[in-house]
């Protein structure tokens, strides 16, 4: 055998090689995937975790996006979602962007979907910052891909607002959810839930300016739509609830926000919803407004504690109540509770500093 021949043979083999070890690792995806999402329809979420771990680090090995990364990526973010470890999902986000990126350019579909996977996560766990940076990016993509009034363009809309209004971008965010909700009329009607939603994220964004006349009339609005469609128990109708008691009492109308807050306590308490905490949150800060501050310290002890069994995620919304807490116990004179609730804020804090790397 010649030296010209024998150097093709060596290719050829070594090219068979690398595909049949890039198949076998492309298989060992598809088989951590598929177990890691058998497990987390069982709701084992241990199991699904560590499952998906080893899928996501087959995919690592094998250097090149597949079919499966998105899927995987979001099953990983829901999770770790369910689990209350928002946090730890972004960086797996970032290593599968990258991977996407690589192989199928930065405005291939896929791209647009993780980076809006990515955006709402890093939105939830409280860093506003870099997830707009993701939304921003994964917008134009989408559009280019489902066109402009697509449903998935408008969700996207809806959470960059959401991130908007996190970081205190008040104007940006109340320009971005007036297009959602055109988007969302235009296409469902004007009493559509998804309209509802949108309404009432901007009348938060109105709340957070002190702007309460223009947040009730979006939140009583959101309501009605809410009651009639979904019926007065849902508990979205609850979550509406729980903004509007907070405009009545930014305004010290007490007496009116009382009952609004126990309605919303009640529909979200059986069976327990994830809100329910916020619920609890609202009635303390009620509390500490009308100087009932013995009250309000139980009422943010049950509020952390129900935290504790069931793990915030979103690091600002945690240190913010840690932060009323202690407010309340140093109205109490109770010095040395209070400074261990603030050092913890300080904790808090750095460890969403930790993920303000860019995306």
């Amino acid at each position: 055998m010649g030296l010209g021949l024998l150097a093709w043979v060596l290719a050829a083999v070594a090219i068979a090689f690398y595909w049949w070890r890039s198949s076998a690792a492309a298989d060992r995806v598809r088989a951590q995937y598929d177990l890691a999402l058998l497990y987390f329809q069982q709701d084992k979420l241990e199991q699904a975790e560590q499952a998906a771990a080893k899928a996501f680090a087959a995919l690592r090995k094998l250097g090149r996006a597949s079919h499966l990364t998105i899927p995987l990526v979001v099953l990983i973010a829901q999770i770790h979602k369910k689990s209350g470890k928002d946090l730890s999902a972004a960086p797996v986000f970032r290593v599968a962007i990258q991977l996407l990126r690589k192989v199928y350019g930065d405005r291939s579909i896929k791209v647009g979907v993780a980076l809006h996977e990515m955006g709402v996560t890093l939105s939830r766990v409280g860093v506003p910052e870099r997830a707009i940076e993701a939304l921003e990016e994964s917008i134009p993509i989408l559009e280019a891909h489902y066109g402009e009034g697509h449903g998935d363009v408008a969700a996207a809309l809806v959470n960059l607002g959401k991130a908007q209004s996190q970081a205190e971008r008040y104007a940006d965010a109340e320009r971005t959810y007036r297009r959602a909700i055109v988007m969302r009329e235009t296409k469902l009607g004007l009493d559509d839930p998804e309209v509802a939603l949108v309404l009432n994220n901007l009348a938060v964004t109105y709340k957070r300016q002190e702007r309460i006349p223009e947040a009730l009339d979006c939140l009583r609005r959101s309501l009605s739509i809410r009651e009639a469609k979904l019926g007065p128990e849902h508990p979205n109708v609850g979550l509406v609830l729980i903004n509007l008691a907070n405009c009545l009492r930014l305004e010290k109308k007490y007496s009116e926000a009382e009952p609004v807050l126990t309605r919303a306590m009640a529909i979200l308490e059986n069976p327990p919803h994830q809100s329910y905490a916020t619920a609890i949150d609202s009635l303390a800060g009620l509390r500490a407004a009308q100087g009932r501050y013995e009250e309000a310290d139980q009422l943010y002890a049950q509020c952390l504690k129900l935290h504790e069994s069931r793990p915030s995620s979103n690091l600002m919304e945690l240190a913010e109540t840690c932060e009323r807490y202690a407010g309340v116990l140093y109205k109490l004179q109770k010095e040395k509770q209070a400074d261990v609730l603030m050092a913890k804020v300080t904790e808090l804090r750095g460890a969403r500093e930790k993920l303000l790397t860019p995306v």
